[in-house]
């Protein structure tokens, strides 16, 4: 009878580190897709740069992935209110793209400017990712690619492994803006 038992604990055991190994396997999707803010903890907020005139809140509308978002409300007269990520969840080396999902719940589109910097010293325009998307009503599916990105004046390709800094922002809304965001992911 005990050697019955201890096969069965043994068996048990090894499926338990079978289920484990393969839980932590899916920190990556089928896609080679990390995400680092889907907005499902309360903690997710603190990872964030709060910023005046600019509204952050975990929502239940238009979540892509889980039951949360973001709900991002942005205030005129600021000039650029928006999101910006202070914590950016480990290293991005090996980042080829980083895809996000946003929701415009207005009746026209908005323009929303992604700032990516991989230098620590606050560069200027020119030495960063500065790339303006439309977002229409509804779903839009963003994917920023870092193998095409280049600097807007240097023309240099980004550094993944250095990224220090990534936000998105309106510029100068003459009224109020608010959009969802969910569900950001670095891929391979």
């Amino acid at each position: 009878m005990k050697r019955i038992s201890l096969h069965l604990i043994t068996l048990l055991v090894s499926i338990g580190a079978s289920f484990l190994s393969f839980s932590c396997d899916t920190v990556q999707d089928r896609n080679g897709c990390r995400v680092i803010y889907d907005f499902e903890q309360e903690e997710d907020l603190d990872g964030l740069n709060w910023k005046c005139r600019s509204w952050y809140e975990r929502s239940r509308d238009h979540a892509t992935h889980g039951k949360w978002s973001l709900r991002v409300e942005m205030y005129p007269p600021e000039t650029y209110p928006g999101l910006g990520l202070a914590d950016l969840r480990g290293s991005w080396k090996g980042t080829r793209l980083v895809r996000l999902d946003m929701f415009n719940p207005g009746i026209q589109p908005v323009n929303v400017t992604f700032r990516i910097d991989d230098r620590k010293d606050n560069p200027p325009y020119e030495d960063r990712i500065n790339r303006s998307v439309v977002l229409n009503p509804g779903m839009n599916h963003i994917t920023i690619d870092f193998t095409t990105a280049r600097t807007s004046g240097t023309g240099r390709l980004l550094k993944p492994q250095d990224i220090c800094a990534f936000m998105f922002f309106t510029v100068s809304p003459r009224a109020p803006v608010t959009i969802f965001v969910d569900n950001i992911r670095l891929c391979k």
